[in-house]
């Protein structure tokens, strides 16, 4: 039993519904002081509900939030930031044309004589926060101009100096996956700084589908399920798999994701493929600016991996492949044939098909329906005379829908309102419709849960054992390694090969290769 004085935050019997549907169904929960603790679940367990309803941007329908022992009650963010609370999300709230120091003192601009902008005052200050953070950047730069991580930075230092106005004591600031889009690098970075952070005294709610860093920055993991609270586990006596089988209520045995984390033999996702068949061959490919004398070979039934960290060059491979962006210079050979690929449509033609990184906004038509989305690239095989044959193009995307078990309440609801991992099937189901042969994945689970992740890996395997190929681009390091070859790629260039068997069980012969 926890002390009382010991509690940061407390929820009672928290409870939230939409439109009937129960969403969180009395969530106790307890946050001690000083802790960084991880609310953990795949997508619609309840995780979001619980920060907007700790934020003020929701109200619960009935139970009660606590700050150290007192009920406290919210009816908009402003309130949860008058007690301490501070949210930061994926979407920062920095304005982009304003510099660093602006940003920082935006809520509290410090002023001299007669009410004048004491800018020297304010950039002396921001230097000041940022360098407590461990973080030597010039403060007059717009916002816009720096990377994701240094934009975190920024969020934080802001956060603190907020905090320390209004409360002077450290404040409880609530993460919602905040190493989503960062390199390895930037992700090591952040996680020193929460670190150094939470020995000052800061309380983190951290919310995140990455297992290891999870269990390097958490003292506790609370796991959700269907808006349920399933129970509460302490980092050092529990595994990630047990948190995993938590999350998604089932035993892991016999699958990728369970092997993965078991830390032993390496899983693999199909048989290795056909060594003497080239469903595709890259020579010498360049862009003129990332990609540097690409060369490769992708055979039949294979899963080829292209390691390396974000922005090494994985994304502009995968646009020059299918045709999206410009090269240069370089030779493609689909099997045994010369192609050009100079546009999508060619790609396509050719049996190429990419699941991008970012599929909601160069994968799929958000605000169309499943059976469009499924049909786009496949449009001449249910139509005649232009014609599009509406039934048929229904039970294509019907078939498809069952076929990936792809939760949906019918293959007419709009594609925006499907989960992540939902959205990844519906750009597969699209490719499988247009009898693709070739499936460039570029970061194939990206922002998606762990239960999702597993049915996507075990869908790469079957495409590929029924003769299908795929090329997987990825900068999280446990896919990779679950490829039957593995190129690394550092610099926009191909600077080492692999074969599954020739792989440690960490991959650290690959992350040597990365820098």
């Amino acid at each position: 039993m926890v002390e009382q004085e010991e509690l940061a935050l407390s929820l009672r019997g928290l409870c939230k519904s939409y439109s009937g549907i129960q969403v969180l169904h009395r969530i106790n929960l307890d946050i001690r002081r000083g802790e960084i603790h991880c609310l953990a679940g795949q997508n619609g367990a309840g995780k979001s509900t619980i920060i907007r309803a700790v934020s003020g941007v929701e109200r619960p329908d009935s139970g009660t939030i606590e700050l150290e022992g007192r009920p406290v009650r919210f009816n908009n963010p402003h309130d949860s930031q008058r007690e301490g609370i501070f949210t930061i999300y994926q979407e920062l709230s920095l304005v982009p044309g304003l510099s660093i120091a602006e940003n920082i003192f935006l809520s509290d601009l410090p002023r001299g004589a007669g009410g004048v902008l004491n800018w020297r005052t304010m950039r002396e200050r921001a230097r000041e926060a940022l360098e407590w953070l461990g973080i030597n950047i010039d403060v007059n730069q717009p916002v816009s101009s720096l990377t994701t991580a240094q934009q975190q930075g920024v969020e934080l230092a802001k956060v603190l100096h907020v905090a320390k106005t209004l409360h002077g004591r450290p404040p409880i600031i609530l993460l919602d996956e905040p190493t989503a889009t960062l390199p390895a690098q930037d992700v090591k970075r952040l996680l020193q700084v929460l670190k150094s952070l939470q020995k000052q005294g800061v309380t983190f709610i951290y919310i995140s589908h990455r297992m290891d860093e999870v269990f390097e920055i958490c003292q506790r993991i609370t796991v959700l399920r269907d808006g349920r609270k399933v129970g509460t586990y302490e980092v050092d006596q529990t595994t990630p798999a047990d948190i995993v089988r938590a999350m998604i209520g089932r035993n892991l045995g016999g699958s990728l994701l369970g092997e993965s984390l078991g830390g032993g033999e390496k899983p693999r996702y199909g048989l290795g493929g056909d060594p003497g068949h080239a469903a595709l061959s890259v020579e010498n490919l360049h862009d003129g600016s990332v990609l540097h004398d690409i060369s490769f070979k992708l055979h039949r039934g294979e899963v080829l991996g292209v390691a390396g960290l974000v922005g090494s060059g994985q994304s502009e491979l995968a646009a020059c492949l299918f045709g999206a962006r410009e090269r240069i210079s370089g030779k493609i050979t689909i099997n045994g044939r010369p192609t050009k690929l100079r546009s999508p449509s060619e790609a396509i033609r050719a049996g190429i098909g990419l699941l991008p990184q970012s599929r909601k906004t160069e994968g799929l038509v958000l605000n169309m329906s499943v059976t469009e989305n499924v049909t786009m690239a496949s449009l001449s095989d249910v139509s005649r005379y232009s014609v599009i044959n509406r039934n048929r193009e229904e039970q294509s995307a019907r078939e498809l829908g069952l076929s990936l078990n792809i939760k949906m309440r019918g293959p007419d609801q709009k594609v925006v309102n499907l989960s992540g991992g939902n959205q990844q099937k519906v750009v597969l189901a699209k490719w499988l419709a247009s009898q693709t042969k070739i499936l460039i994945f570029d970061e194939p689970t990206r922002g998606i849960d762990v239960g999702a992740k597993e049915e996507i890996y075990k869908l790469i395997g079957e495409f590929v054992r029924e003769g299908g190929s795929v090329l997987l681009m990825s900068s999280e390091l446990p896919e990779t390694l679950m490829c039957d070859r593995i190129l690394v790629i550092a610099r926009g260039r191909i600077v080492g090969e692999f074969l599954h068997d020739e792989v440690d069980p960490h991959g650290d012969v690959v992350i040597a290769q990365c820098y």
